[in-house]
């Protein structure tokens, strides 16, 4: 067991691998959060491991997608080898006697990337074919290209590195012994001196390592050198790493700057590799330099960052609402906002007058005397949200000959289901003008299913972090572009330009009945009430209930109207698809909505507050309550859902340690959503009791079971586009529809 022992120790290969553990932890943390990311321990529910096992290029998952992972792999593991080599390199003496020294650490320091590369085609070979039922030999196909593109990152760095990377002889010109000057190598990014301490140590292990893939050699002795001759070989490394710093750097940039061209959209998970390549050589050039300071001084730096980002515009990252002017002049002030307007009894009762012509507009539009008012509640959970609305949408309508739709007076909600609905209630808009066929085409399913995730991400590392060069004009106003825009932009592109409208352009759509009313009520990040977002006003929501004064309540201002608040700022003006993402910006994805006031008010997913637009929805029934009462038959609530209430196979099992350790910290946010259900079905109740009129509920739920997870992303597999497709009949769904048709009065038509 002992020479057991002693023979792995004295293998330089797995040598390498404790002396990481022991000196080079950086490297191994980023290891370990790519291999959680492609090993769905990281990032799951928010699909990122989709772009290393599913990378996209032009719209397309092809062998050339692959390719340019591969590359992306590549590059962060020359990073790591080059950083490794730095940092481990001189504690090894012996590879300063060796010719093509780098080259040589690299073959031997190769363990990890090559278990990474194999994990990640085997991971790519499941999820294909499990997740986008993808043939054998396609897989292989794009598995070859993704192992080429590596291949031909490294034959093309070795191309620089193995000319310039000069053994002990070839660097002097001389015999060792007769070598005693010092070396004067200068390195752009990384200091000189600081790398030859570990020399002074005379320590003289015997290494077996590999001088090429299948040649085992044995190291030997390096005490009877001269360290300042083993410094040469070392210290001209630095300049090597300077020059790959920098061009990467250069090319990082570059991309990034002509990132609004298709071709340069590289698949986002080669953006984030890149990042962590430039995070490797940052810390590389840092170290050198600064040794046990590095961590210090960076943590200083972050602190003046903050510092000098809260009392001037520096390092302020703002991301826009568009159409809104953000000049100094029109900001309105935040600390002296006056929020009583809620509770401005002529402003109540104009907006309740004028609604209600709305109303009486919808209900001639039902062709009915008495319709039934239907209301829709959609949820927020990302892209399969907005699957799963616009499938319901169009499901009911398909089997009522579009009928359902004229019905549908309002419908609010969260996030991603807020985006489904208003794509259908646009192509409503389309067809009444005869610019197409009928909304009931499969291809506008299959439009807003589409990737939203890839671009974004893609935007991250190559333009949110660093440098926001890139400017957008909308309405006479410039913006910096970010992940936001790009959101945007992509939403528009999958939708053939719907959606790319200021809100103004439904006004008098919403107000003639040739579409439902919707409601956006994003969170106001800044002290946790909402903003009220519609095409018209609607102050009659903002009133409180008549008792409340009466017994004392006297509730606090909970909602501000977006209209009223920001009417100095033409606010008619925004961008739907801005109001689409402030309603469903999940956090660190999207970045939180900055409104033109001072100081900044953010705006967040509006599933902060109400996941399932209940709260809205309450307050809209009851304050429209007399109309309601003389003018319809009763009211029908559809929540399309993108999960069940309850799950009948959620489990309990006993706490951990750790567990223990962290529920109280976690255990809001795990029962978030359940929380808000709780909230909501005892408002619901209570509503109910108080009307005197019918109130149905109806529910939609995408997931019945807990086998049947779809990932909150803004990107559907194959697999996940198929369950959603099939999910409208389920028994629960079927007999969800069956109930529609009898409270609505239909047949069934299909």
């Amino acid at each position: 067991m002992k020479n057991f022992l002693e023979g792995i120790w004295a293998f330089f290969p797995f040598h390498l691998i404790f002396t990481h553990v022991k000196n080079n932890l950086t490297m191994l943390v980023y290891w370990a959060f790519l291999f959680g990311l492609i090993n769905n321990s990281i990032g799951t529910g928010l699909g990122i491991p989709y772009l290393f096992l599913s990378p996209e290029y032009l719209d397309s998952t092809d062998p050339l997608a692959f390719l340019m992972l591969g590359a992306g792999v590549g590059g962060f593991i020359m990073a790591f080898h080059l950083y490794s080599y730095i940092q481990l390199g001189p504690h090894y003496s012996f590879l300063a006697t060796l010719s093509r020294p780098f080259y040589k650490f690299s073959i031997n320091n190769s363990i990890i990337p090559t278990v990474f590369i194999i994990n990640l085609a085997v991971n790519i070979f499941i999820f294909q074919k499990e997740q986008e039922n993808v043939g054998t030999i396609e897989i292989l196909i794009n598995i070859f290209a993704l192992i080429g593109g590596a291949v031909f990152f490294r034959f093309f760095t070795m191309l620089y590195f193995i000319p310039t990377n000069k053994d002990l002889y070839k660097l002097t010109g001389k015999k060792f012994e007769e070598s005693s000057e010092s070396s004067n190598i200068q390195a752009t990014l990384h200091k000189r001196e600081s790398w030859y301490n570990p020399f002074l140590r005379r320590k003289d292990d015997n290494f077996y390592y590999f001088s090429g893939f299948f040649k085992l050699r044995k190291s030997r002795s390096t005490a009877h050198y001269d360290k300042v001759i083993l410094n040469k070989v070392f210290s001209q490394n630095h300049v090597n790493a300077s020059v790959f710093e920098i061009l990467l750097l250069l090319s990082f940039f570059l991309i990034g700057l002509f990132g609004n061209y298709e071709i340069f959209q590289l698949p986002a998970g080669v953006s984030i590799l890149m990042m962590l390549t430039i995070a490797t050589m940052f810390v590389s050039a840092m170290y050198s330099w600064l040794k046990k300071w590095t961590l210090p001084v960076i943590i200083v730096g972050l602190l003046m960052i903050n510092y000098i980002s809260k009392v001037s515009d520096s390092f302020k990252y703002r991301s826009y609402a568009y159409g809104l002017s953000y000049k100094k002049e029109d900001l309105k002030d935040f600390r002296k906002s006056d929020f009583t307007i809620a509770k401005n009894d002529s402003i109540i009762q104009n907006d309740y007058n004028n609604y209600t012509k709305t109303l009486d507009n919808w209900k001639v539009k039902t062709e009915r005397k008495k319709p039934k008012m239907v209301i829709v509640n959609v949820s927020g959970g990302g892209l399969r949200s907005t699957t799963w609305t616009f499938k319901v949408f169009q499901h009911l309508d398909s089997i009522t000959q579009k009928d359902f739709s004229k019905q549908v007076q309002m419908i609010t909600g969260a996030s991603g289901g807020m985006v489904g609905a208003s794509y259908y209630r646009d192509l409503i808009i389309l067809e009444k003008d005869s610019l197409i066929n009928s909304r009931l085409d499969k291809r506008y399913l299959s439009n807003i299913s589409n990737d939203l995730l890839n671009r974004v991400s893609f935007s991250i590392p190559t333009n949110d972090l660093f440098l926001r060069l890139k400017k957008v004009e909308v309405n006479g106003n410039k913006y910096a572009i970010d992940r936001g825009y790009e959101f945007e932009q992509d939403l528009i592109k999958n939708l053939d330009g719907a959606l790319d409208h200021p809100l103004s352009y439904y006004t008098e759509k919403e107000i003639q009945a040739d579409i439902p009313t919707m409601l956006f009520t994003p969170t106001i990040v800044n002290d946790g009430r909402r903003m009220l977002i519609g095409a018209q006003h609607h102050g009659y929501l903002l009133a409180s209930d008549k008792n409340d004064d009466i017994i004392g309540i006297n509730p606090a201002i909970e909602t501000i109207e977006f209209l009223k608040y920001f009417e100095d700022n033409n606010p008619e003006d925004i961008q739907l698809t801005s109001v689409l993402r402030a309603n469903a910006t999940f956090p660190y994805i999207l970045p939180m909505v900055s409104m033109p006031t001072y100081p900044e008010m953010f705006l967040m997913d509006a599933g902060i507050r109400d996941n399932y637009g209940g709260k809205i929805t309450s307050r809209y029934i009851m304050n429209l309550s007399k109309w309601i009462k003389e003018n319809t038959s009763g009211v029908l609530l559809i929540k399309i859902r993108d999960k069940k209430k309850d799950l009948s196979e959620d489990e309990y099992s006993n706490f951990s340690f750790f567990n223990k350790m962290t529920t109280p910290f976690f255990n809001m946010y795990g029962n978030f959503p359940r929380v808000q259900d709780f909230n909501q079905d005892e408002l619901f109740s209570a509503l109910k009791g108080s009307l005197d009129f019918p109130f149905d509920i109806v529910t939609y739920n995408l997931q019945e079971a807990s086998t049947d997870k779809i990932a909150l992303s803004w990107h559907l597999t194959t697999k996940e586009k198929e369950k959603i497709n099939m999910a409208i009949n389920s028994k629960g769904n079927k007999e969800a529809t069956k109930q529609v048709l009898q409270i609505l009065g239909f047949s069934s038509k299909k």
